[in-house]
């Protein structure tokens, strides 16, 4: 009996890797390495954020643009084709996050990005007028605000042989978002809140590690660790401070009359997402914490992507100074030295509109996003089981040869009109599309223009001498050894 119970217990894996594997068996048409028994191909990815990224590379080099991969108990299509992105995004039946954005449910709970079905095309419906465009020309104040800010900050790196950016754009990326999503001035640029941010980052770290570890993204394996304490802590510090905000405006908007000061929406002229969600027809069936899981939401999404924005833009403007002249001299010429951005001249700003675009291209801050089938479906001829995990990868398609010749140029003209129109529509995808597309593009894209628009009014950026920047792939593209540039003023800053 013992020898029979050892027997069983030996070969029940095996069969469970034999099932599975059965399961998704009208994938083998799809190539990719070859996986091992139960780990799959784990260790082909590699255990670190920049061998993950390295490696996604390979093997779409090796594979092509459409390359499978199992990890452990999943099978995840790795998707860098254009074709195949179309029919994914442009369904209203495939917008099931996958099983890895669980990590993210003790932040963010059931919001926007985790959220599905009837809850999810609720509040897209609710959050999008934040996005409108007479909202967003009032978030510009806070853009040039906090930008002010960080000029001046930034002034006390000029001359040094090498800054890291990172810091300084992140806090003054958390500043925006906790303004105009919470109506909060937090001041984390002139140091104060230092515990919020230090959890916030903290949180974020924390989360990178078990993403790409194989058995801490398990909520009961990752409490024996020692990290989860301080995990624990973070969340808490977290959560305490955003349900204390939105409490405490609800109350405040409870007593205070109505001010109706904006036909469109009859809100007050200052708003933030905070303001929206309590103000909308829906507000009577949200509870604070289903505004809060929005709010930390919108957070998580927003500060970290636009930090990579803003420093791979920077980079990539001082590695190529040709193009960070051109720029200058477009700035010089709608801008000026005026201190306030206006609506108008960020219209008007359209080759530094193209750079960011590149950047977009190049250094995609958000590298992959990812999809669970619900349903078996037929895509591109080929039969896909429910479960399936479609991996779109955003940085392979923008790193793709038929859509981008010589990718590894930086060359803002990709993206004159005439050039757009000749390419495919989901070839350039950097804040996905379709349905489940990033509700705050156009909130982003002011975002980086008017902070770059601020900076190179008065410093210009040169490249560190030996300085490559150490790419890896997490939540959003990040560089581990920083991201490093020189400043000195601009002539007419001298004075």
């Amino acid at each position: 009996m013992f020898l029979a119970i050892a027997v069983i217990l030996f070969c029940t894996p095996f069969i469970w890797w034999f099932l599975f594997l059965q399961k998704y068996k009208s994938l083998s048409v799809i190539p990719g390495p070859r996986p091992i028994p139960l780990l799959g191909n784990a260790n082909d990815l590699g255990q670190t954020p920049q061998a993950f990224f390295n490696n996604c590379s390979k093997f779409m080099k090796e594979y092509g643009d459409v390359f499978r991969l199992y990890i452990a108990d999943e099978c995840k299509i790795f998707v860098a084709n254009a074709d195949f992105l179309e029919q994914i995004m442009s369904s209203n039946v495939h917008i099931t996050k996958s099983r890895g954005y669980s990590l993210l449910k003790k932040f963010v709970n059931y919001g926007l990005l985790t959220s599905t079905g009837s809850k999810w095309k609720t509040r897209r419906k609710m959050i999008t007028p934040t996005f409108h465009f007479k909202i967003l020309d009032q978030f510009l104040e806070v853009f040039n605000a906090s930008g002010d800010i960080l000029v001046d900050k930034l002034s006390q790196e000029v001359g040094k042989p090498s800054t890291d950016l990172y810091p300084y754009i992140n806090l003054f990326s958390l500043d925006v978002i906790c303004e105009t999503a919470m109506g909060v001035k937090m001041s984390t640029q002139e140091g104060e809140n230092s515990e919020f941010v230090d959890s916030l980052r903290g949180w974020l770290d924390i989360f990178m590690v078990r993403f790409f570890s194989a058995w801490k993204r398990y909520d009961s394996l990752f409490k024996i660790t020692s990290e989860h304490s301080l995990n624990e802590h973070y969340l808490n510090v977290l959560q305490k401070y955003s349900s204390t905000v939105v409490e405490r405006r609800r109350s405040e908007k409870a007593q205070e009359k109505k001010e109706v000061t904006d036909s469109d929406f009859g809100i007050k002229r200052k708003v933030a997402l905070l303001d929206m969600l309590l103000e909308s027809e829906y507000n009577q069936s949200l509870t604070n914490d289903d505004i809060t899981e929005e709010i930390n939401t919108f957070m998580f999404e927003g500060h970290d992507t636009t930090t990579s924005g803003i420093c791979f833009a920077l980079l990539a403007l001082a590695d190529h100074p040709e193009v960070q002249d051109r720029v200058y001299e477009e700035i010089e010429a709608t801008v000026g030295d005026e201190k306030y951005v206006t609506m108008k001249q960020l219209q008007d700003t359209r080759y530094l509109e193209m750079v960011v675009k590149e950047v977009q291209r190049k250094y995609s801050a958000v590298p992959i996003v990812e999809r669970q089938l619900e349903v078996d479906a037929k895509i591109c001829g080929v039969d896909f089981p429910k479960d399936t995990t479609l991996t779109l990868y955003l940085y392979g398609v923008h790193q793709n040869e038929k859509y981008f010749p010589e990718p590894e140029k930086f060359d803002p003209d990709r993206f004159l009109p005439e050039r757009q129109s000749e390419r495919h529509n989901y070839a350039f995808v950097p804040f996905s599309a379709g349905a489940r597309n990033c509700i705050g593009q156009k909130f982003a894209m002011l975002d980086m223009k008017v902070t770059l628009i601020k900076i190179l009014q008065k410093y210009k950026v040169s490249p560190v001498p030996g300085y490559k920047p150490e790419l890896g792939m997490a939540a959003i593209l990040k560089s581990y050894n920083g991201i490093n540039v020189r400043f000195q003023r601009r002539s007419h800053e001298m004075k």
